[in-house]
């Protein structure tokens, strides 16, 4: 990391750490900001806030959309971090029937359950220390020992982390020491849920909380994928959304080195403006895609219980086509249960659905599982 880059000390001191680099350790939130700089983006953040809630509204059932944006989300921001899987792997992960998933399919589905688990949390508990390293421990947990068992899960860091570069010396940027990683990260809960928020506002926190985590870095590994949850985590906390369906990891994807450099240029100039209005222009692009896939999803829906009406005593199937907006993918005896009939009754179901071309059946898995492939399409990452 080079030293002189660092010019504006506002924003965070550096101080020696191990091989005779430097570390950099970001000051305490908030900073000043010129909020006339970032007016304009964050009036259109705000907009597209306000019409995505809208467009959720005209879901009959608006967390058919949760699962496909989460789904998208985890194929993404774990991308992001080079670990890729398929639709189908993570779609046999999600339905359980794959009992031994490869690593990265394992991480991504991992991302999934950690997402879920912290979400639910947040009904009983504020977004603190416990909830952050319940989720690093659920992503990296079941992973082979140089994927994740080494990695301290569900720990902040006991040693010193770098990015960027093979060693500490070639580094781009080198985060706080393990030793001062508890006071920054006790720091940042404590501005979390602080008790007046009037300045800066829910949305600008967004930005601001993302980019302290990023740089804090207080996990071995899996920073990024945390740092990402955690906007959406923070967008309900906060009442900025009533339900979970802001994900931005598929936009920023788009934009990653700019997304990086950005974080840095706050860091070592100051520059906050132009990482926040970067964060707020991405932050309305990824509202108005998942407006979008809220479009396809009514379509979608609209025609496929159609085509099920249409089969015939198609009160299992409608409900059928109903949960798999949720779940695009099941066995039999998953639609036994969901029917709440006996097998042979599921099964004749789900072979309707099968000739209405809404399911087909995925070759080569025991017991049979069938999928929706055209739900699938609507959510993967374009």
């Amino acid at each position: 990391m080079d030293a002189a880059d660092f010019i504006d000390s506002t924003t965070g001191t550096l101080i020696p750490t191990l091989e005779h680099a430097s570390a950099f350790v970001p000051a305490p939130l908030p900073p000043k900001i010129d909020l006339g700089s970032i007016a304009l983006s964050m009036a259109s953040a705000m907009q597209a806030i306000g019409e995505l809630k809208g467009a959720c509204r005209r879901l009959q059932n608006p967390y058919v959309l949760v699962r496909p944006l989460q789904r998208r989300e985890a194929l993404t921001s774990s991308a992001m971090e080079g670990t890729f899987t398929t639709d189908d792997e993570l779609l046999l992960a999600e339905a359980g029937v794959k009992t031994n998933p490869d690593d990265s399919t394992r991480e991504v589905y991992n991302y999934l359950d950690a997402l879920s688990s912290s979400l639910e949390m947040l009904d009983k508990l504020p977004i603190s220390h416990r909830v952050l390293k319940s989720a690093h421990q659920t992503l990296l947990s079941g992973l082979s020992g140089a994927r994740g068992a080494n990695k301290r899960p569900g720990e902040y860091k006991k040693e010193q982390n770098w990015i960027g570069g093979i060693t500490i010396d070639k580094a781009r940027f080198v985060p706080p020491p393990a030793a001062e990683t508890m006071t920054c990260m006790d720091q940042l809960e404590a501005y979390i849920n602080r008790e007046t928020t009037d300045f800066p506002t829910p949305l600008i926190d967004l930005a601001l909380v993302h980019y302290q985590i990023e740089a804090i870095h207080p996990f071995a590994d899996g920073n990024g994928r945390v740092g990402r949850m955690l906007i959406s985590l923070m967008a309900v906390h906060s009442g900025l959304l009533d339900m979970p369906i802001l994900y931005m990891s598929p936009t920023l994807e788009k934009y990653k080195n700019n997304y990086i450099d950005l974080m840095y240029g706050v860091s070592s100039r100051g520059a906050w403006a132009e990482w926040i209005n970067f964060f707020f222009e991405k932050l309305a692009e990824s509202c108005r895609e998942a407006i979008e896939i809220i479009d396809r999803l009514i379509d979608l829906q609209a025609e496929y219980r159609a085509k099920a009406a249409n089969l015939g005593r198609s009160a299992g199937a409608i409900t059928l086509v109903d949960h798999l907006f949720e779940r695009p993918a099941l066995t039999v005896r998953d639609a036994q249960r969901r029917l709440n009939v006996t097998y042979p009754a599921a099964k004749n179901t789900i072979d309707k659905l099968v000739e209405a071309e809404i399911l087909i059946p995925f070759e080569g898995i025991y017991p049979k599982l069938f999928i929706a492939p055209a739900i699938v399409r609507i959510s993967r990452p374009k």
